[in-house]
């Protein structure tokens, strides 16, 4: 009689435990879910490069642009290459464009889907307005391209023109050091000055994925990363979600 008590004592305590189990399981997704709701920013992590990755973020994009209104979307770009792109979006031709894509050369974004991607954007979310917030890469082109666009148009004493001389110098300063850290801490700085002048809008950012984990470190492991620097900031109003970890790109 002893042994059957007891067995049925445990059985309870199993169900029990099961019980909690799913209660916590269900409150962290609710918890998800309010955060997701709730949230202003939403951070894609991505593998640069890679087709099935940017097919994927196009959908998002679109998804977030037709379903949520937003129309701002951040990428790890230079200030000068996203103004390029703005200025692209209204043009009837794709000089811009290819022009940029040239000056990607060498890098893993140097790919023919990146060109389908922003094509995408173009016909189907035409609203669409850039944010680069990396330092200045290609410094050398396209933003000395840029500030001669800029000069062309006496537009030399605008906002635009500081702008992209001072992320220009943030390249430079970069490509002299290689301080991944004094990167990572300008594209923070950078995030914020453009997220700061839309008053509040919701936004997409894409970045690569070592940029956009809530309670990770930077590339070096010495500084919290720009999404975790971010949340420090701002608090909880960041979605973050890696793109680049999920097993599906990488299959056929």
């Amino acid at each position: 009689m002893r042994s059957k008590r007891y067995y049925l004592l445990m059985v309870v305590i199993a169900l029990l435990l099961g019980m909690a189990g799913c209660f916590n399981i269900s409150a962290k997704s609710h918890e998800n879910s309010v955060s997701r709701e709730h949230a202003q920013i939403f951070l894609y992590g991505e593998k640069h490069g890679v087709d099935k990755i940017l097919k994927r973020e196009f959908e998002i994009w679109h998804d977030h642009y037709h379903k949520d209104g937003m129309r701002h979307l951040f990428l790890e770009l230079p200030y000068y290459t996203a103004e390029f792109l703005n200025i692209w979006m209204e043009e009837d031709n794709d000089d811009i464009l290819d022009a940029v894509y040239v000056d990607l050369e060498g890098t893993a974004s140097h790919v023919p889907a990146l060109k389908d991607f922003y094509k995408q954007i173009k016909a189907q979310c035409p609203e669409t307005v850039f944010h680069g917030t990396d330092v200045g890469h290609q410094f050398f082109s396209t933003g000395e391209r840029f500030l001669e666009y800029l000069e062309k148009n006496n537009l030399q004493d605008s906002n635009h023109y500081l702008i992209a001389v001072e992320v220009m110098e943030q390249g430079q300063t970069f490509y002299e050091t290689s301080d991944d850290v004094y990167r990572e801490n300008k594209m923070t700085e950078n995030f914020i000055r453009e997220f700061d002048l839309l008053d509040g809008e919701k936004i997409m950012g894409i970045y690569g994925a070592s940029h956009t984990g809530l309670d990770e470190l930077d590339y070096t492991r010495q500084v919290p990363c720009m999404a975790n620097q971010l949340k420090k900031h701002y608090g909880d109003i960041i979605y973050s979600e890696n793109l680049s970890a999920w097993k599906w790109w990488w299959q056929k």
